[in-house]
């Protein structure tokens, strides 16, 4: 195989900024890697393999440095780890007989509301800001505080219900059309669950990271995968991912809110794209993850 060393050194480029950039606002973004992989010339399967690789790699870095930032809420990437996984294999073995674009246009939907709703609220929290700037600290710290003593057995189990809930739609609804869709899981931690947004981000990683794993070792076994490409991409695109996770918690809220909606807006965009040219990237993006 003859390799372009100045191409190489191009996606290797391209890797890091996309793993950075994922490692910050907690998505893998392999969706996004995958036609610069793809534009080496090697197999639509072989390109699809090694970009899962390449993004777990990128995943399991960023989900580290998340986890030594004490990003991750463990109690949530449990629920929605067990219960996606259960609505996922349901999803799986209803493919063949579901519209397939219909549900990927329903993902692309999803995410481009939910990117809205993020930018919107990214603006709200700043003017809130503006009005109430005194004494707000201490009020929140106080309210906060309240709150948490207060909680109630009844609240506790809600919040498993409702985490539950979630976790199983979303993996359902990723069955149905190959992804891990953590694109839609991010949005839902913060909006629904009400998860602090860097605690959101860091368990995201963590879930799409072991989901990653697992994928992998599936298509491992199809040994279709390009080693050479997955070992020069590969230390780029770790070294993006535990870069990226350290800023997560340089940033503010409505900061951290707005680059998630931005990046959601993004894969929003590629899913549309892809559910409408006649391609081969509705397959390839139907294999696996990716978003």
């Amino acid at each position: 195989m003859e390799i372009n060393f100045i191409y190489i050194l191009f996606l290797s480029f391209i890797g890091f900024i996309i793993s950075f950039i994922g490692g910050m606002v907690g998505l893998v973004l392999g969706i996004i890697r995958l036609p610069f992989i793809l534009s080496t010339g090697i197999s639509v399967p072989e390109s699809v393999e090694t970009n899962i690789g390449v993004s777990t790699l990128g995943a399991i870095t960023a989900a580290i440095q998340h986890l030594r930032n004490k990003n991750i809420s463990f109690t949530i990437f449990i629920i929605m780890a067990i219960t996606g996984a259960i609505g996922a294999f349901i999803g799986a073995s209803l493919t063949k007989t579901v519209p397939i674009n219909f549900f990927l246009i329903l993902v692309g939907l999803i995410i481009s509301y939910e990117s809205f709703i993020l930018l919107k609220g990214s603006t709200n929290i700043k003017r809130n800001k503006k009005i109430n700037k005194k004494n707000n600290n201490d009020k929140d710290i106080t309210e906060y505080n309240s709150r948490f003593n207060q909680k109630s057995i009844e609240k506790i189990y809600y919040d498993i219900f409702i985490q539950s809930i979630s976790g199983f739609l979303i993996g359902i609804l990723g069955g149905l059309v190959g992804l891990v869709l953590g694109s839609i899981r991010l949005p839902a931690m913060i909006k629904i669950l009400n998860t602090e947004p860097k605690i959101a981000v860091g368990t995201n990683m963590l879930i799409s990271s072991v989901m990653g794993m697992s994928g992998f070792l599936g298509h491992l076994i199809n040994n279709e995968i390009n080693f050479l490409y997955l070992i020069v991409l590969g230390p780029s695109t770790m070294i993006g991912g535990f870069l990226g996770a350290k800023y997560t918690n340089r940033l503010s809220t409505s900061t951290l809110k707005k680059l998630i909606g931005i990046v959601l807006a993004i894969v929003a965009v590629v899913i549309f794209i892809s559910t409408i040219i006649d391609t081969n990237i509705l397959f390839i993006i139907q294999l696996f993850s990716l978003c």
